[in-house]
């Protein structure tokens, strides 16, 4: 922050080669700046993802070596027909896999649900899942 503000006070200097040398600095921050958020927020997206896709895969598995078969091609086909991939936002596919979990088990193996990375709208329990579903109904 500093170094665009003394940027704005050289310019009422007469030393040109100050000027140039902070102004330089200051739009080079700017760009060190933007590109630092940028990261930050794709480490965010992978973790988000990475959790979910983490639930899809272990209840799957689980389900699956129950026996499951019917239920679990069901639901994924459910997902699919959910799931509506856009490079704009993250399509809900938190809440579309908890969903999923929630409708395949009774007892999912899930990422810890307070986590500020996880939407406030996903299913907390088995039964605030089928209270939601009931409703939509």
């Amino acid at each position: 922050m500093s170094l665009p503000i003394a940027w704005l006070a050289s310019e009422f200097q007469a030393k040109r080669p100050v000027r140039i040398s902070l102004g330089v600095a200051a739009i080079a921050m700017s760009f060190l700046v933007a590109w630092a958020v940028g990261s930050f927020d794709r480490w965010n997206s992978n973790i988000w993802y990475g959790a979910a896709s983490e639930d899809l895969i272990e209840n799957t598995i689980a389900e699956l070596q129950n026996g499951n078969v019917g239920t679990v091609v069901a639901e994924l086909q459910v997902l699919r027909d959910k799931l509506e991939p856009t490079y704009e936002t993250r399509a809900d596919y938190d809440r579309l896999v908890a969903e999923y979990v929630y409708a395949i088990s009774d007892s999912p193996t899930l990422q810890q649900r307070n986590d500020p990375r996880w939407a406030n709208n996903v299913p907390k329990s088995h039964s605030e899942w089928a209270a939601k579903k009931k409703a939509e109904q």
